[in-house]
């Protein structure tokens, strides 16, 4: 049996694919394609260090604003 491929489409620039994944940020949970996210070094209080996650351009936006 085929893998299925699903299609996704950003929730910033709405780019709609079928070929690969989309990455997921870990502030808002929604898809994004690779060029509207980033690695972003966030402070994790339960544990007192920071983290690296994958932050979409948007959430970056509102965090600076």
């Amino acid at each position: 049996m085929g893998e299925e491929k699903s299609p996704w489409i950003c929730h910033v620039c709405d780019h709609r694919s079928t070929v690969g994944e989309g990455l997921v940020c870990s502030v808002c949970y929604k898809l994004t394609c690779p060029e509207h996210i980033t690695t972003t070094s966030v402070y994790n209080p339960d544990i007192g260090l920071y983290e690296l996650k994958l932050v979409c351009v948007a959430c970056q936006f509102l965090k600076n604003l």
